[in-house]
């Protein structure tokens, strides 16, 4: 069954990528990580040399930070909804 996901980026995200929200398919219960390789140019800025989720961007699937949840392992459902927020500034 195919899912369809909505992934919303904020703050300098937008700038660099020059998007605010994309929809991609994907199979349902498809893990975070699954979805994020849909986008090859956030998958590159969200990912460390480790090949690992960094964790200095907050990711949401539904309004919850994925580490309650299971991190890049976390499992996206038809009609989930990703928010991603890039590392804040300031001092």
């Amino acid at each position: 069954m195919v899912a369809r996901v909505k992934i919303s980026i904020y703050s300098s995200l937008r700038e660099e990528l020059g998007w605010k929200e994309k929809e991609v398919l994907v199979e349902d219960n498809a893990t975070l990580m699954e979805v994020l390789r849909k986008e090859p140019s956030l998958y590159k800025r969200l990912i460390n040399e480790k090949g690992r989720l960094r964790s200095d961007y907050m990711i949401l699937v539904n309004g919850i930070h994925i580490q309650f949840k299971d991190g890049a392992r976390t499992r996206i459902r038809d009609g989930d909804e990703i928010a991603i927020f890039p590392p804040g500034g300031g001092g």
